[in-house]
């Protein structure tokens, strides 16, 4: 094949030819190397091997199997990628993790973990005589010396030919391609690590070209100016822990309050700690925390440098289209289709800032997908993990074992922040993590007027009803919201909250709900009406599940709350009179009534009983007093004041050890279909549609708003539901005893329906 044959060879069904596409990878690859902190190591590698990995990745094209593929012939089959192996192997002189690369661009290594894999018949078509093998015999005499030099020509990189014919591409070459064979191949864990480093980048440049973003965005250096603390006209100081940590090198624990600032002392973490071709990851534990966190982040930062992660990211990003076109838009599918683009490129090694679950870091030492991408993103990367809960000890232990590697494998830095760290946790931090080193605590000092005022202040007084439930106080929920009072009521269930919201009678145009029973599209607007700038336009009345608890920014005059694991109860108080600043008709500060339940309404088979005991004995103990900072950590101290019991104990252990073999473990190119799986916070739920709603999801459906048809979907628990039928026509379950309430969520037909969002 001469080179004006060669040039002409598509790369794309689209038209792209073979030579511009890669030309495309080769300039991405390059912009792609300035924007990342690299090792020195792994930068010199990458420099120095690139370029021939990115120039004969896809040469296996030229294959004429390929292009009858391209040109629509669905029976042509081929791995592009190993005929492009079988060039560089068999005529040049390369290093192996760019022949790795090329080989497994597409696909994970030859394994039984991973549906999306080699296998060994592909292999064995490069494992034979060099004159006999698979690929040859249909190439149409593409498969030559000439078509390499033809290719290589046309850049100006330099290759080594093999001074002596290769006659055959041995089992043993194969190995590196096999899940069971490549240690023996490879006995060294640093060489393996190279492959994937060389792996990764490869499949990041190319992902980018031929999404058709060749420019990469970079990282932001912030000022302090960009998160000072303000309103619409005045610009207020930093708090004195927040000005410590604008000087704090290194990583950090900060245990803070509620409303005391801890984003713009995370930012200042950052500021302090950032750097050219920084990576900033920020994680938070529900979807509507990282939502809110998104908007807060883009005030900050430029739009285009920041994006999330998480299960209904594509609805938000959706949803944030629609907002932008919305004077414009004529065809939703076009919107969609950039949605699924910028949302596929969230995954991809790409923006500098990204939002996400605690769950996207823990995949990683699972080897889940995309777990190589972290050797480009997480090197030198900053991390915040804000608020994560001591009762769920498997997730906290495998927490800090992520961590420990993310810090000794990748020097990454991270920033812990929450206001419910019990002793013991921070223990457990101090002593696995940062070998006993205390000085990494920060708190806000009481010696500091900026900082006294958020730790010595008192904005809630606790009223506890033993052997009591939140329904037998309806009527003073009533007299509050008459009196002109705002309520939040938090509870444990759907169906309690449900309940509770119907049974309080209540202008129905000034009270909302918001639980996990709501479909994407209800939520969304809940959401932002609840948090609305303009306070005057929020709901007075609130009735809540685990939902609210954590990053909203709402504020309430007084709340009702069913008791809960002191973690929860924390952040729950942390909605009510959030700022301190409640007052009274004269103008004087005053405390926001919390009432507090023994008794809960519904099950909790989610919460340990033993834990709901141990709260709500020693908040009885606080009882029709006025709540401090100080008082809050010293209850979560004594809940916890034994540590975890046994079983929560062997829970941890077995979390923090599961990531112990991590570098033992890996294997180049290797990706475990499993730990998606495991790691995927709603793998117990499906997406099932409440039968009231299949017309409007078919109208959608044949409009081609797919998204906005699932966002109609509800997650429930499969025992949740008696009968439901899967629809082919429509490609959906549809449950046939789920009502769907615009105002209450899924409102289901049995007796015994618990769950906690």
């Amino acid at each position: 094949m001469n080179v004006e044959e060669i040039k002409r060879i598509k790369a794309k069904s689209d038209g792209t030819t073979l030579y511009e596409h890669t030309c495309m990878v080769i300039e991405t690859g390059l912009k792609l190397l300035q924007s990342l902190s690299l090792s020195d190591d792994a930068r010199t590698f990458i420099e120095k091997n690139f370029l021939q990995t990115a120039i004969l990745h896809d040469l296996g094209k030229v294959h004429p199997t390929f292009q009858k593929r391209l040109n629509g012939d669905k029976y042509a089959s081929i791995r592009h990628e190993l005929v492009s192996v079988w060039f560089a192997e068999t005529f040049l002189e390369m290093d192996n993790a760019v022949l790795f690369a090329i080989a497994t661009h597409h696909k994970s290594v030859e394994s039984r973990s991973c549906k999306k894999s080699l296998c060994m018949l592909d292999l064995n078509g490069i494992s034979i005589s060099i004159d006999e093998g698979a690929y040859l015999r249909d190439s149409e005499g593409s498969m030559c010396m000439e078509t390499l030099q033809s290719w290589l020509s046309l850049f100006l990189t330099e290759f080594v030919y093999r001074k002596e014919k290769l006659d055959r591409i041995s089992s043993n070459f194969c190995y590196m391609f096999r899940e069971s064979k490549q240690k023996k191949v490879i006995p060294c864990v640093e060489d393996r690590q190279r492959f994937s480093l060389m792996r990764a980048f490869l499949q990041a440049a190319d992902h980018l070209a031929s999404g058709g973003k060749i420019e990469i965005p970079d990282y932001q250096i912030l000022s302090l100016d960009d998160f000072q603390p303000c309103d619409k006209s005045t610009k207020y100081p930093f708090r004195h822990f927040q000005e410590k940590l604008q000087q704090w090198k290194g990583d950090a624990i900060l245990h803070a309050p509620t409303g005391s600032g801890k984003t713009e002392a995370a930012l200042s973490w950052v500021y302090a700690n950032q750097s050219k071709g920084n990576r900033l990851f920020y994680l938070l534990p529900y979807t509507a925390s990282i939502n809110a966190m998104m908007t807060r982040l883009c005030k900050v930062y430029d739009r285009s440098e920041v994006m999330i992660q998480h299960s209904k990211s594509l609805n938000f990003i959706y949803n944030e289209l629609c907002e932008e076109y919305s004077n414009v838009i004529s065809n939703y599918a076009e919107v969609e289709q950039e949605a699924r683009s910028l949302n596929s490129l969230s995954r991809e090694v790409y923006y500098p800032i990204k939002i996400m679950t605690l769950h996207q870091l823990l995949r990683i030492p699972c080897h889940g997908k995309g777990w190589e991408f972290s050797m480009l993103e997480c090197q030198n990367a900053l991390f915040i993990i804000d608020e994560f809960h001591a009762y769920n000890a498997f997730l906290t232990g495998k927490m800090l074992g992520t961590v420990k590697i993310f810090r000794s494998f990748f020097r990454a830095k991270f920033l812990f922040m929450s206001a419910t760290i019990p002793d013991f946790l921070l223990e457990q931090i101090i002593e696995k993590v940062y070998d006993g080193d205390h000085s990494r605590i920060i708190r806000p000092d009481s010696a500091f007027p900026s900082d006294a005022c958020v730790m010595g202040r008192k904005r809630h007084h606790l009223v506890c009803h033993a052997d009591e439930n939140i329904g037998q106080y309806i009527g003073q929920i009533e007299s509050d919201l008459e009196r002109g009072m705002s309520v939040l009521v938090v509870v444990n269930n759907v169906k309690t909250c449900q309940q509770i919201y119907q049974a309080i009678d209540f202008d129905d145009s000034k009270k909302l709900i918001l639980h996990g029973g709501f479909n994407q599209r209800s939520r969304r607007e809940i959401e932002r009406s609840v948090t609305n700038e303009d306070r005057n336009l929020r709901p007075q009345l609130l009735v809540a599940t685990q939902a609210v608890e954590v990053s909203l920014d709402i504020d309430y005059n007084t709340a009702y709350i069913e008791n809960a694991p002191i973690d929860s109860l924390i952040q729950r108080l942390g909605r009510v009179n959030r700022g301190g600043k409640l007052a009274d008709t004269s103008g004087n500060k005053k405390m926001a009534d919390v009432h507090l339940f023994e008794k809960v309404m519904g099950k909790t088979p989610f919460y340990d009983d033993q834990l709901l005991r141990n709260t709500w004995n020693v908040m009885l103990q606080l009882n029709e007093c006025d709540l401090s900072e100080d008082d809050l950590i010293h209850v979560c101290n004594e809940v916890y004041k034994e540590g975890y019991s046994e079983k929560q104990k062997q829970d941890y252990d077995q979390g923090l050890n599961s990531t112990s073999d991590f570098l033992d473990k890996w294997i180049a190119g290797m990706c475990r279909d499993w730990a998606d799986e495991i790691m995927d916070q709603n793998n117990q739920k499906i997406e099932v549609l409440c039968y009231n709603l299949k017309d409007e999801y078919c109208s959608l459906i044949e409009q081609k708003r797919y998204i906005e048809a699932n966002e109609l979907l509800v997650s429930v628990y499969p025992y949740h539901l008696d009968r439901r039928s899967y629809d082919d026509n429509w490609d959906v379950w549809i449950a046939q005893e789920l009502f769907y309430d615009e105002k209450q969520g899924c409102i289901e037909k049995k007796q015994d329906c618990y769950e906690i969002i």
